[in-house]
């Protein structure tokens, strides 16, 4: 049997149980004296059904090692990156897989590891077991990083999301059970920030012009600027096309999984996709394809691939120079939202894009020409092409008249009730 109590002077309700012969005491961490017998009927249902099982003890670094190492598996490079950034900020580099500049994962290349400060300190949850790591923890530390840092309720969602895979690994894997019986996976009872609608920022067809005019005097910036324009390529992308990707014969992109010079590389999506190449593209290409020269199609100055950072810096310090804010996703999102202009399927959009129609429908279809205004209207009737009218309508009349024919023959050829017992 359970019991509960109150300690301290806050009244914090707690809760005594014996699993397997050991004492288990923990805290419910609430002052209501209704949650505190739920959590009880809980455990002493749990109890009866012999389901009843004691929190687990994790130690957090080794799990730690282990779950990057994971991550490493089946993250991208990025992404890997991004997610490793955020378990460093909140529980700090408390294995060597959380150093900066640590890298498990040999097909990746990555530079030594660098000694960096660890600034954000302060904010860390420090904890020895990963059951230490409560909600209550997870909801201050997000809170504290949007109101502090200012980060955007998208972040934090990203965020909880990527807590949330933590402790699923350690469910799945490791036989994690939380200390709070009503909360197996702790991150899932953070409570996810409301986003706003996505505001998206594209260029308009004189500023194309603009943009492309300002990088005149530099043949490799410029086309891969109006490769991004035109085609919609993410950053990475275009960064990686070597000139065995690029068949301007048949006019296609081919972006494609690859390891070049013992470093692998895929599209975001982990999906190969073929782009084809508009004119206006082509048009580019045709005073760009003499001064290209090695193995990659849009080589740096010193003919290696691009660093991304790199690529991004040299691009926004020339357009500071000249008034002008855009950067590559704005580029990409030109792609996208001129096709939606023009009144392309967002399912076309999205297969040039390596996106989801659903993400497509979210920024792009909100742009897309306007084709209900019949629909609105009270005193006109319904369009031609549509319900009850036209050939779906013939269609409609011919299988009711089918259906009642075969109902008029059935009732033809069945005896009457009377006739039976007639007989």
């Amino acid at each position: 049997m359970a019991s509960i109590s109150q300690r301290g002077k806050r009244g914090i309700w707690w809760i005594k149980y014996y699993v397997s012969g050991e004492q288990v005491h923990r805290s419910l961490k609430t002052t209501n004296g209704r949650e505190a017998q739920r959590a009880k009927r809980l455990v002493e249902g749990e109890e009866a059904k012999g389901e009843l099982i004691a929190p687990s003890s994790t130690p957090l670094p080794e799990f730690l090692t282990s779950y990057c190492r994971f991550l490493s598996t089946i993250r991208t490079p990025k992404s890997y990156k991004n997610d490793l950034s955020v378990l460093r900020i909140l529980l700090g580099p408390i294995c060597p897989a959380l150093q900066p500049g640590s890298c498990v994962n040999k097909r990746w290349v990555s530079a030594a590891p660098t000694a960096a400060p660890d600034r954000p300190r302060a904010a860390h949850i420090h904890a020895r077991l990963l059951e230490e790591v409560t909600p209550d923890k997870i909801e201050d530390f997000i809170s504290r990083r949007i109101h502090q840092d200012g980060i955007a309720p998208k972040t934090a969602n990203l965020m909880r999301g990527g807590l949330h895979r933590m402790f699923n690994f350690a469910i799945k894997t490791k036989g994690f059970v939380a200390l709070d019986r009503r909360h197996p996976n702790p991150a899932a009872a953070v409570e996810r920030r409301s986003e706003p609608a996505p505001s998206i920022r594209f260029l308009k067809l004189p500023e194309i012009q603009e943009q492309l005019e300002l990088l005149q005097a530099d043949p490799t910036l410029r086309t891969m600027v109006a490769t991004y324009i035109y085609a919609g390529l993410r950053r990475s992308e275009a960064l990686w096309l070597t000139t065995e990707d690029v068949d301007l014969d048949r006019r296609l992109f081919h972006l494609r999984a690859k390891t070049i010079d013992g470093e692998f590389w895929q599209p975001k999506t982990k999906r190969n996709r073929v782009v084809p190449i508009s004119q206006d593209l082509m048009a580019l290409f045709a005073d760009y394809h003499s001064q290209r020269n090695g193995s990659w199609f849009f080589p740096s100055p010193t003919g290696r691939r691009w660093d991304p950072d790199n690529f991004s810096q040299t691009l926004r310090e020339i357009n500071e120079a000249h008034g002008l804010k855009w950067a590559c996703l704005d580029f990409r999102h030109t792609f996208g939202s001129h096709l939606a202009q023009k009144g392309e399927s967002l399912y076309k959009i999205a297969e040039l894009m390596g996106n989801s129609p659903e993400i497509c429908k979210r920024h792009y279809a909100v742009l897309m020409p306007e084709k209900m205004h019949d629909t609105v209207e009270f005193a006109k009737p319904s369009s031609p092409n549509g319900p009850g009218d036209g050939v779906n309508s013939a269609l409609v009349r011919h299988l009711l008249e089918k259906i009642e024919r075969l109902e008029a023959d059935t009732l033809v050829q069945r005896p009457s009730p009377r006739l039976r017992i007639a007989r």
